[in-house]
């Protein structure tokens, strides 16, 4: 399950957050509804439904609507636990973000990603793939 925070213009097809999980459609994006301030974050969740150990994240913007600060939170039982602040490029390569820290290993069922310092204007954020790499807990 995932959901975002705002999908522009509420048209879910065309924009929702499914789209950036959609890596056989290259065209396919979400794409955040921004503010008229400019101010507003967005985020994004993914809950994978299982107990997971996530090792890399990888993420695809659209240049010019990229979130330059980017944090990513663990969910620990019933509260998200900062796991790592990034700074990312404005750019449409593929950027690809390591966790967690040596000597960290943690386990959890959801990511959430905030998205901070957006190039847009109105701080909205584009993203074309959204990757979540890493090992499925056995119980």
């Amino acid at each position: 399950m995932f959901r975002a925070s705002s999908v522009l213009q509420k048209n879910s097809r065309l924009y929702g957050a499914a789209n950036a999980l959609d890596l056989e459609n290259t065209t396919s994006c979400w794409n955040s509804d921004g503010s008229p301030s400019g101010k507003e974050r967005s985020h994004f969740i993914i809950d994978f439904g299982r107990l997971v150990q996530p090792k890399e994240l990888r993420i695809q913007f659209q240049a010019g609507f990229v979130a330059e600060s980017l944090a990513v939170f663990w969910l620990d039982g019933s509260s998200w636990k900062s796991l790592t602040d990034e700074e990312v490029d404005d750019d449409h390569d593929l950027q690809t973000f390591s966790f967690p820290e040596p000597g960290c290993d943690f386990q959890t069922t959801s990511l959430k990603f905030v998205f901070d310092e957006c190039t847009d204007f109105y701080s909205r954020v584009t993203v074309y793939q959204l990757q979540v790499w890493g090992l499925e807990v056995q119980n």
